[in-house]
């Protein structure tokens, strides 16, 4: 127990202090100019989403992965931006940090209930509450198989990249929030509450209500609050919440 103390108070004089509150507030406005990106593609029908009828099996693919890796490189100089207004070796951890695994694997083990607890809603909740079953990757898949064949696999990977990079400004902009929410109101209870994934859950939830009604406001908003849990018991650390990011999103 002392050696767990010793270690907790030797890492919080070490975290040092996190990025400003104004690069944080920055932070967040170019994480939503990026993910404006996907507003003018999401309108065009079978562009963005779905099969890519609309367009040849190439440009179809060569759209996804461009604005992909344009949301990968966004974020990677985003997140290097706030690096350099930090002391701290992760740039959102908290005041007190979480002890190793080695130590205390609890946190760890929360960590996985909430993401497969998100993960599960985005899958049944929706119809529990409309009674319709989908499965959106399955369904982006039977259409570019329908669409392209087995060259479809050329146009998964494209929307893979653009997944990811979107996924990417996801986690960004809820790490943002967390530690804004938490540089602006320091109580002790706010490094408990996950603020950035209740955040981006309401977001979410207004932009899902327009095509998918309010079970998938209600889906996104539970599931980006448990992406928010999962965020604070990793740590913050943008490694892990990136890809719980990604896989909860594939399903929303």
């Amino acid at each position: 127990l002392n050696g767990s103390s010793r270690y907790r108070s030797g890492r919080s004089s070490r975290s040092g202090r996190g990025p400003s509150r104004p690069r944080l507030t920055a932070a967040l406005l170019i994480c939503a100019i990026l993910a404006c990106l996907q507003l003018p593609l999401a309108g065009i029908a079978d562009i963005a989403s779905t099969s890519g009828r609309l367009l040849q099996l190439w440009p179809q693919t060569a759209l996804w992965a461009v604005v992909g890796l344009m949301w990968a490189a966004g974020t990677q100089q985003v997140y290097r931006w706030l690096r350099r207004s930090s002391s701290r070796a992760d740039v959102f951890e908290g005041r007190v940090p979480i002890p190793p695994l080695s130590e205390d694997h609890r946190h760890v083990s929360a960590a996985l209930w909430f993401g497969v607890g998100a993960v599960l809603c985005a899958v049944i909740l929706p119809p529990m509450l409309v009674g319709q079953w989908t499965l959106q990757p399955v369904q982006l898949w039977q259409g570019l198989y329908g669409t392209y064949g087995m060259a479809g696999l050329i146009a998964a990977a494209g929307w893979l990249i653009h997944h990811c990079g979107f996924s990417l400004v996801v986690a960004l902009a809820l790490a943002a929030v967390q530690a804004l929410a938490e540089a602006i109101a320091p109580w002790r209870w706010m490094a408990k509450v996950p603020v950035g994934g209740l955040v981006i859950g309401l977001v979410g939830a207004v932009f899902q209500a327009i095509p998918g009604g309010w079970a998938a406001a209600v889906t996104a908003l539970i599931a980006c609050t448990l992406l928010g849990a999962v965020h604070l018991l990793t740590g913050r650390r943008l490694r892990w919440t990136a890809p719980a990011t990604a896989i909860v999103l594939i399903f929303l």
